[in-house]
């Protein structure tokens, strides 16, 4: 079992060939988030006025995607995604790409997005460097990911299930660990004040209250195909993730999860 082949399942983009399915899993949780906040609305909010073109970059499930086409109908508004199977469900135009090698031309966006995603890219410096190059004068660019102290509380019940179920010499990293690692709030801050003169942190700490464990087992259920283990192995921990949570919830009413995300807002590149 290797943390270097979690990390690499998690970058490779098979969690999400045949669909939106898991990624929906996932962010089903967050419907529990108090406060709630409306990060498409904030993206749109901050674009400006008659945008020509706009890039969603890792459109996924088209949560941006279809709201942007809705706030800009004239504009051209791309849904770019490196699985054949995230784009299949959404209405063009799409373009099956990678975020390191985009098919635009220098300078043609006027807006472009990351969110959620850059996390899933081995070689951030490229994909950075791609995203900055198509952005058009004057654009902007929104990435988005977690920081450093988000959920502490779904680390350590992954942590505690994996040392009960396959033992205390078991190290299997989460998914959530192998993002924080890899490209936190933090991180990205730093990496694209190397690149942009204006870095705004739009910063959402919350709160996840879950009445009952149906959404975090299904979110933790959905990430089998990121981590190492064998599939008995995988549902060894899922049952004993289920029994944490039974015993849980027969003392308390509600999970929580702290929660700590943002949306990084990038202008003036500082490239020549």
């Amino acid at each position: 079992m290797s943390e270097q082949t979690t990390k690499r399942r998690f970058q490779s983009g098979e969690n999400y060939r045949r669909g939106a399915g898991n990624l929906k899993a996932r962010e089903g949780i967050f419907s529990y988030r108090r406060p709630q906040v409306d990060m498409p609305g904030m993206v749109i909010d901050r674009i400006g006025p008659d945008p020509k073109r706009i890039l969603d970059v890792g459109c996924g499930s088209g949560r941006y995607l279809l709201r942007l086409r809705e706030s800009f109908p004239e504009a051209e508004v791309i849904g770019v995604d490196r699985s054949p199977g995230m784009l299949e469900a959404l209405p063009e135009p799409t373009v099956q790409a990678d975020v390191c090698e985009l098919p635009f031309g220098t300078g043609s966006a006027d807006a472009v997005l990351a969110m959620h995603m850059l996390y899933h890219v081995p070689e951030l410096e490229t994909a950075l460097d791609e995203l900055e190059r198509v952005l058009a004068p004057g654009g902007v660019l929104f990435a988005s990911t977690l920081a450093s102290d988000d959920r502490p509380e779904y680390t350590a019940l992954w942590r505690e299930a994996t040392r009960k179920a396959l033992g205390a010499e078991a190290k299997v990293e989460d998914t959530h660990r192998v993002v924080l690692d890899h490209f936190s709030q933090e991180t990205a801050q730093a990496m694209l004040s190397e690149r942009f003169a204006s870095v705004r942190l739009h910063d959402l700490p919350g709160v996840i209250e879950l009445p009952e464990p149906g959404p975090l087992v299904a979110a933790y259920r959905s990430t089998s195909s990121f981590v190492d283990l064998e599939a008995e192995d995988f549902e060894r921990v899922m049952a004993q993730i289920e029994a944490e949570l039974d015993r849980h919830f027969a003392a308390e009413d509600l999970f929580r999860m702290t929660v700590h995300t943002g949306i990084l807002e990038c202008r003036d590149p500082r490239r020549p």
